[in-house]
């Protein structure tokens, strides 16, 4: 269970002009698996700090931003275990913990790195939400499109 979450470092560094077609791509690479001493009152449990990066490169050689943190989270005692040694042994992390950290990720640095992205003049790297207006129907249209009784 994810119980907190840090930051330690947010840059964003804008290299070059904005022109034609830009590509922002973002990713998320977890550094390091760290165990944490457990909060006071917890027993039974371990506290583990997963460290990550993530990053939106605007191509090309346009801009760069960056959010590296922590995330703090819970587990007993042979899942921690198993985390640490999956992640000393292959860098790797289980699929279904790793899709709910990066989920996490992605919800607290991708709005961070869009607010950020706007201050200094680029492009969202995510796709914003557009609504389309529809033209009224006229009345002639209206009429047309009444059911008609037989």
């Amino acid at each position: 269970m994810i119980i907190h979450f840090t930051l330690d470092k947010i840059s964003v560094d804008k290299t070059g002009q904005i022109k034609g077609k830009i590509e922002a791509k973002n990713g998320i690479k977890f550094l390091d698996i760290a165990e944490s001493p457990t909060p006071e009152g917890i027993t039974g449990q371990s506290l583990l700090k997963f460290k990550f990066s993530y990053k939106v490169d605007y191509l090309p050689d346009v801009a760069k931003t960056e959010i590296v943190g922590k995330i703090h989270f819970l587990t007993d005692k042979a899942t921690k275990d198993k985390i640490l040694e999956d992640w000393d042994k292959h860098s790797k992390i289980e699929p279904s913990l790793s899709g709910q950290l990066v989920n996490y990720v992605f919800s607290k640095c991708g709005v961070m790195a869009l607010t950020l992205s706007q201050q200094v003049g680029l492009p969202p790297h995510i796709s914003l939400p557009r609504i389309a207006l529809k033209q009224k129907a006229t009345e002639s249209d209206e009429k047309d499109n009444k059911p008609k009784a037989s």
